[in-house]
């Protein structure tokens, strides 16, 4: 008899966490589907390649979800329980608090274990793959990030265009603008032809603009060429407001590397595995850099895995007290929780960000705060059990 309830309670509460993994992963997932989306209709990138960057997506998704969701799932399944008096005719045969509560912790506890590796090696394997695959089809497609009339950002350039072509690489009506940067000078060159004009024009110069009628773009992998025709450049003269080099041309070509996006990449800690995260932390603390990030990071992954056990230590007396009404207190209550968790999460963030706690003390925050008013409640139920 214990069995067959264990098994219609683990069946209640899995299906109802199943239900919120699907929801709050579309929630969660919108923001992909509309740039991914974008990617297959409007920038011509294959189905299969949309796909896999979905796939590549989803585990960070799913590091979000599935806490929320076992809340939700919890709140949820004992509300409907309780909504239909199956947890009242359960105690009135006799079955305890711990034979209604033990297997949905076993499930729980099951679903954290699972987390541990998910979020520690699995998600950062996906989060790099996912960086690489698009890595790979911005070189094969160097105009993806263009979006015609705005402007965008790459490094120290600020580039405009008033029409962009994908089929052929091609922007029209460009403006090109490069700021200043004293420490920073950069060589560009042309796979096609010498041009030392290029080469006085790009490194002689500390803040110029560039305005012409087109340019073909060609992607590499340490950067991106851009070939440049019937235009002009220009550069103030900072001593002299008014007097501005002005130089026009047929054709010219300078080079962006990708020198920003390769340190940014190798310092990205959303791709490192934990004991990677580990070994950083401990070569900055040896000399004497701080890395707060990847501490962050490191610990962030043990609060979402265990999230869940905290969760259902608070959901499981609300569940089960919910009475009439169940399912809609089950829902109210899980958007609530979450509400507290992750403001008290946000709070947890920038303390250690700003260093005024250390991360692995302060972002244990909502982890504790929920788990020890799911004893407070748990207590209070039993009590109110024993004088009823």
């Amino acid at each position: 008899m214990i069995k067959k309830l264990h098994l219609y309670i683990i069946k209640e509460s899995f299906g109802s966490f199943l239900f919120g993994v699907i929801v709050f992963s579309i929630l969660l997932i919108l923001d992909y589907v509309f740039d991914l989306v974008d990617l297959f209709l409007s920038k011509g990138v294959s189905f299969f390649l949309v796909l896999k960057l979905f796939a590549f997506a989803l585990p960070n998704i799913l590091t979000l979800a599935i806490p929320m969701a076992v809340l939700f799932g919890i709140l949820i399944a004992y509300g409907k329980l309780a909504e239909d008096n199956e947890i009242t005719a359960m105690k009135s045969s006799g079955m305890s608090y711990k034979t209604l509560s033990l297997p949905t912790i076993i499930l729980v506890c099951t679903i954290s274990f699972f987390l541990l590796f998910f979020n520690h090696f699995l998600s950062p394997a996906m989060n790099s793959n996912f960086r690489n695959l698009y890595q790979e089809i911005l070189t094969k497609r160097p105009l993806i990030k263009f979006t015609e009339k705005t402007i965008i950002g790459l490094g120290e350039y600020r580039l405009y265009a008033n029409k962009v072509n994908r089929k052929n690489n091609t922007l029209y009506e460009v403006s090109i603008y490069k700021f200043e940067n004293k420490d920073d000078y950069y060589y560009g060159y042309d796979d096609e032809k010498n041009d030392k004009k290029s080469f006085f024009l790009q490194n002689n110069s500390k803040t110029w603009r560039i305005a012409a009628s087109s340019a073909k773009v060609k992607s590499y992998q340490n950067g991106t060429q851009f070939f440049i025709y019937d235009g002009y450049w220009q550069k103030a003269n900072p001593s002299d407001i008014n007097n501005m080099t002005h130089m026009t041309f047929k054709s010219y070509c300078f080079f962006i590397p990708f020198t920003d996006i390769i340190k940014e990449r190798i310092l990205s800690v959303s791709e490192m595995s934990s004991p990677e995260i580990l070994k950083t932390i401990k070569i900055c603390k040896e000399q004497g850099i701080p890395f707060t990030v990847g501490e962050i990071e490191f610990w962030i992954r043990w609060i979402y895995a265990l999230a869940p056990i905290a969760f259902v230590l608070i959901a499981l007396p609300i569940g089960i007290m919910a009475g009439k009404g169940g399912k809609t207190i089950g829902f109210g209550m899980s958007l609530g929780i979450i509400l507290v968790y992750y403001a008290l999460l946000i709070l947890a963030l920038t303390l250690s960000e700003k260093e005024y706690v250390s991360a692995n003390l302060i972002m244990w925050l909502p982890n504790v705060t929920v788990t020890a008013a799911g004893i407070c409640l748990f207590i209070k139920m039993v009590k109110n059990n024993e004088i009823s």
